[in-house]
């Protein structure tokens, strides 16, 4: 019986220990983050040429609507401001849909944006910019991510740590137990349709365009100089580039598709881990396993990918600056 009571103590020393990292954690990282995503979405708003704004400012925007979640409902909990006239599990279920409707919509933005990015590199002369068009499609995404998180708000709820001390309260949010039957189900197709197709598609995406950069060129008619020259070619409508303006576009259209890879790459990794977790948690119970050393190494593991996904705050305002800034052209 001691040998039980000292694995369960150790247990929620390990979980009051866990607990105090990524409060922190959340603490740190937002202090330093939402300032530099304010910055960020101030300087690509200053930006008005480029036809991805609407996008980028969104992305910015939702990040600062998650990231500004966790950082209050950390506060919240360790303050108990609000645990007087708002249950739990209310608390729990708002935090849920906010979170994962804003991360659902990050995801599927970059989908778009990359999406638009592909129609104008193979179709440049059909493709129409809109910004108008962008708010529309934007409103579409948004409201399709809220619908699809609509289940948080029946199936998150606040429980508590399974422990067998009665004088002991750890409370954290979760899933309620009473729709164990079919929210797995659920909870997987809302992880394959929130994170893993769009973030897929968004690596393809860009994989294709960087593969078959040039078959664009095949609705361009290049004419060479002696033509021009004798006149042998007739045509309507000339442009006159030189070859190393033409090398030149290639090279920044190149570097900018490079970019965006590696800041869908690197999305993906700092996600990855933290969804992988979360939903194999959901076949195959650690968090609430019976066995008091899997629960702590699940511990160690959760907060180990949580910190991970939290980095993506601090790496999101960098690299869509490095997006949005300008490659000099060199003197045709």
């Amino acid at each position: 019986m001691s040998h039980v009571v000292d694995e369960n103590q150790a247990f929620i020393d390990e979980w009051t220990i866990s607990s105090r990292l990524l409060f922190y954690t959340v603490v740190i990282i937002s202090v330093m983050a939402l300032p530099m995503l304010v910055a960020s979405l101030i300087y690509v708003m200053l930006r008005r040429k480029s036809q991805f704004v609407s996008y980028l400012c969104s992305i910015l925007s939702a990040n600062m609507v998650l990231l500004g979640t966790l950082f209050a409902s950390v506060i919240i909990e360790k303050m108990n401001i609000i645990d007087d006239w708002l249950p739990g599990s209310i608390s729990c279920k708002a935090t849920a849909f906010l979170v994962n409707t804003s991360s659902c919509f990050i995801h599927w933005t970059w989908v778009v944006m990359y999406a638009q990015r592909f129609l104008f590199v193979f179709y440049p002369l059909r493709a129409r910019r809109s910004r108008w068009k962008s708010y529309y499609i934007l409103t579409g995404v948004l409201i399709s991510s809220a619908l699809l998180q609509l289940w948080t708000l029946l199936f998150i709820t606040s429980r508590h740590v399974d422990v067998s001390f009665h004088d002991v309260e750890r409370i954290y949010c979760g899933d309620d137990p009473s729709y164990s039957s079919s929210k797995i189900i659920i909870i997987f197709v809302e992880c394959v349709i929130a994170f893993f197709i769009p973030l897929t598609l968004t690596i393809l995406a860009d994989i294709s365009v960087l593969m078959f950069k040039n078959s664009c060129h095949e609705q361009f008619t290049l004419v060479a100089n002696e033509e021009i020259g004798d006149g042998t070619r007739k045509q309507s409508n000339m442009k006159i580039v030189s070859s190393n303006t033409i090398r030149s576009s290639e090279r920044r259209r190149s570097m900018a598709i490079r970019r965006c890879l590696a800041s869908a790459t690197i999305n993906l990794l700092l996600n990855l881990p933290n969804y992988s977790l979360q939903l194999f948690d959901e076949f195959y119970p650690l968090r609430n396993n019976p066995s008091t050393d899997v629960r702590r190494k699940f511990l160690k593991i959760d907060a180990f990918v949580y910190i991970l996904y939290l980095l993506q705050f601090l790496i999101s305002p960098l690299y869509i600056f490095i997006l949005t800034r300008n490659v000099k052209r060199r003197p045709s």
